[in-house]
């Protein structure tokens, strides 16, 4: 009998295997495009004042030919916050080959006593340094943390977190006041009742972990006056955060008759 297959039909099947192999060459071609074209190649630092982009850009350690789309943000964050000074706010990604690192340098603002150590400390108790002995600079020295963990370029751990919030309000309140250079020590031991000390010796009953701006405000006002009277000891209330009262100091503590000051500005 004659064949009367279509004579079509292996051409047909031909072509339809040229097809596919074209279309995987192309899909292949346009994966290693986008492979290729995607890889990080850029670091844009931002943020940074002292500190070189350069070093912030090796201290990321981004191995070669990573992908815009899988680059592992965290990682790189851990691996530039390995210096205690950094800290990375946020990673953004410019297409097609650029990562945004935008950063915020600390500053150290106060020394927390641990266990016979030093931890120099940024206004969010972040450890900076940690030192062996007390140096010699114009950071107040703060007592009174229970501390589970202390290690560079992390922030204290302890179970009493509250007492960090205190710590940097605190702080804050001192700072925008330009006094934290005026404070030698801070005892947090109990939040309840906050004790400061002055440089030249005056203590400060500072009282309950709030009204911060008010009670800084009183401590502002009035250690100038005490100053200009040779009234370097003794004790300044300041606890009630509406007035303060100055105490002369005697042989038991026993407070003399307080002066109140003007209401605060």
């Amino acid at each position: 009998m004659r064949d009367r297959s279509n004579p079509h039909k292996g051409r047909g099947a031909g072509r339809t295997i040229v097809s596919i192999v074209i279309a995987i060459l192309l899909l292949a071609g346009a994966g290693y495009f986008i492979y290729a074209y995607f890889q990080v190649e850029n670091l844009e630092v931002k943020g940074n004042e002292s500190y070189d982009a350069g070093y912030i850009s090796k201290l990321a350690n981004i191995p070669p030919k990573t992908h815009m789309f899988v680059v592992d943000t965290e990682q790189i964050k851990e691996n530039i916050e390995t210096e205690p000074y950094i800290e990375v706010e946020s990673i953004e990604k410019s297409y097609p080959k650029t990562l945004v690192i935008n950063v915020k340098e600390r500053t150290p603002e106060a020394l927390i006593y641990h266990s016979d150590q030093y931890l120099l400390a940024d206004i969010n108790a972040n450890v900076l340094e940690i030192q062996p002995v007390e140096p010699s600079t114009q950071y107040p020295v703060v007592e009174g943390f229970i501390l589970t963990a202390a290690n560079l370029g992390k922030q204290i751990s302890t179970d009493d977190t509250f007492k960090i919030s205190v710590y940097t309000d605190l702080l804050n309140a001192l700072k925008e006041r330009e006094m934290i250079d005026s404070i030698a020590s801070i005892d947090l031991t109990d939040i309840n009742s906050i004790k400061l000390k002055t440089r030249e010796g005056m203590n400060i009953k500072f009282g309950q972990g709030d009204k911060f701006v008010d009670k800084v405000k009183w401590i502002k006002r009035t250690l100038p006056k005490l100053t200009d009277t040779d009234r370097t000891s003794g004790t300044l209330d300041v606890s009630s955060g509406t007035s303060a009262s100055i105490y002369a100091s005697g042989g038991q503590d026993a407070p003399a008759e307080p002066t109140q000051e003007p209401a605060a500005e």
